[in-house]
């Protein structure tokens, strides 16, 4: 995964799991679906890897237009599918994070954030075609990729930490 999809597949993170909550706070849901009940729906089984997929798929679209390092390392037509290897690495580095950690434990996060971050790294490895036209093989993609582990286990705990400040503050949400 490049910068810019990697950017805009926490952006769209947020914005949907804002956005869901948000709308259940201002009722557009009806009555009885609280944020409560919002943020208990958000945390079910298979919902996290299901938004995080989500969130690369609207991340790979949104840059795919501008993606001009694919469009310079792959020889032919570039097309979506091209972008697409930040479905699996966002499915992957958001479900299993906010599937398995314990949001009231720093170190539970932190483990689960750099777990997340290394399956990513390898759920995108089969899909990413630029990265390895780059590279020239796999081995070296996986070294290449090993060295974001740190990195994108920060942000996500960082990511957490914000998206639960703000689901207690505005929706009184506990669960999220």
């Amino acid at each position: 995964m490049f910068c810019a999809d990697y950017i805009a597949s926490f952006i769209f993170h947020g914005l949907i799991t804002g956005g869901l909550l948000e709308s259940s706070y201002l009722g557009y849901f009806g009555t009885r679906s609280t944020p409560d009940k919002v943020a208990a729906v958000l945390t079910a089984s298979g919902a996290p890897i299901l938004i995080g997929s989500l969130s690369g798929f609207l991340g790979a679209a949104s840059v795919f237009p501008f993606d001009f390092v694919r469009r310079g390392v792959i020889a032919g037509k570039l097309t979506l599918r091209h972008g697409l290897s930040t479905v699996p690495y966002a499915g992957v580095f958001f479900g299993l994070y906010f599937s398995c950690r314990n949001r009231d434990s720093i170190s539970s996060q932190c483990g689960w954030a750099l777990a997340s971050s290394m399956s990513a790294c390898l759920a995108e490895i089969p899909f990413d075609k630029a990265k390895l036209a780059m590279l020239g093989s796999r081995r070296t993609m996986v070294l290449v990729s090993g060295l974001y582990v740190p990195f994108g286990a920060l942000m996500l705990v960082m990511y957490d930490k914000a998206m639960v400040r703000v689901s207690q503050n505005r929706y009184g949400v506990t669960t999220l």
